[in-house]
């Protein structure tokens, strides 16, 4: 099977792209937790001398620890070195045949799929979302709309909060959509890789596995750290166990079995580090700056750039040019991305030093809200 890695010039994540060197002054490119637990990186100092030994082959605890914590039960859990990590083992051992993807979406679904030989169908925004001007975004994504053909081995998925918009769902919503999808032979897959931002208020994690629900879950984004790959996947027992039985043992590693035993004993946001005025705080400095944004949740702004892409593309690179890192938005699949800038991490750790950097930039002219 031929191989389909991201070609580095067009690399739609937040980070450095494949190759890339250096470091820039200031990353606002990612959207995880800016605000790591000192109380975490010391446990992990102090864990470190243990690597000599091999870690429990099965994360079997984690498991326990994530089922008392979310109310389920241990055989519907698999762990494992980040959510995209299981997406692509996930997609690549279910009999899944189509997956369905209402955009904005992570890119990387797109990509697990073409690599399992799925069929792909996007759906693009069904809902206008307005923007701190009064103007309107069609980047919504519309539960109740009507013109979602499911056939039987459907696999839809939608991520709540959805990133990068921070739209979110009640988890009455989606719990309809997902008997809905499992009475036509389908299934429904929630990516809650945010949710922990929102204190779980709208998860559907407790009732995964039933009607066939899936619920994805990122540990890096809370924690903080995108280099230690820790999350798991809650299901129906028969697809966790395959999943299990394939990545084998060993698949969670020492390090990632810490996180994730010493998360699952944290409740709310704030105990994680994370706090959301720095996020409120630049948007409205974003916004005294002319700069449109979304008043969406978790760790994210979406900000408008300009009226054109490519003077979108433009200005990322004249903030590169500065030391500063941002996402555009083209990778998550509605028309007119570029236009639209995803905001996050060490911009809400240093507000004042992005908007000031950000206002040098604007000098030039680089997008109709910008000068």
């Amino acid at each position: 099977m031929r191989t389909h890695l991201p070609d580095p010039s067009g690399w739609d994540h937040g980070g450095p792209a494949p190759g890339e060197r250096g470091h820039p002054s200031l990353d606002a490119s990612t959207t995880v937790n800016p605000f790591p637990e000192p109380e975490l990186l010391a446990l992990l100092g102090r864990t470190l001398p243990h690597a000599r030994s091999y870690p429990e082959p099965w994360a079997t605890e984690c498991r326990e620890r994530i089922a008392a914590r979310h109310l389920l039960s241990p055989e519907h859990l698999v762990t494992g070195p980040g959510a995209t990590f299981l997406l692509y083992h996930l997609l690549g051992l279910s009999s899944f045949r189509r997956l369905l993807l209402p955009e904005p979406v992570f890119s990387e679904y797109g990509r697990a799929a073409q690599m399992a030989g799925l069929s792909v169908h996007r759906i693009p925004p069904g809902l206008d979302l307005v923007l701190s001007d009064g103007l309107t975004l069609g980047w919504g994504i519309d539960l109740e709309r009507s013109g979602w053909e499911i056939r039987p081995g459907d696999l839809m998925v939608l991520q709540n909060p959805v990133n990068p918009t921070g739209q979110e769902f009640p988890a009455s919503g989606l719990l309809t959509l997902s008997r809905r999808l499992g009475a036509e032979g389908g299934a429904l897959l929630v990516d809650e890789s945010f949710q922990d931002f929102l204190d779980n208020r709208s998860s559907v994690l407790a009732q995964a596995g039933e009607d066939g629900l899936l619920v994805l879950r990122s540990l890096t984004k809370i924690t903080g750290l995108p280099g230690i790959r820790t999350g798991f996947l809650a299901g129906p027992p028969e697809i966790a166990g395959r999943l299990r039985e394939a990545m084998g043992p060993w698949s969670t590693g020492l390090l990632e079995q810490v996180v994730i035993r010493w998360a699952m004993e944290r409740g709310k946001a704030r105990d994680f580090g994370w706090n959301g005025e720095p996020r409120d705080r630049l948007r409205a400095g974003l916004e005294r700056l002319g700069i449109a944004c979304l008043p969406g949740e978790g760790p994210m702004i979406l900000a408008r750039l300009g009226p054109s892409s490519d003077e979108g593309r433009a200005c990322r690179l004249r903030l590169l040019g500065k030391g500063v890192r941002i996402r555009l938005a083209e990778g998550f699949g509605p028309p007119e991305g570029a236009r639209l800038v995803r905001i996050g991490f060490e911009a809400f750790s240093y507000p004042e030093r992005f908007l000031e950097i950000f206002r040098l930039a604007s000098q030039s002219p680089c997008g109709e809200n910008l000068s």
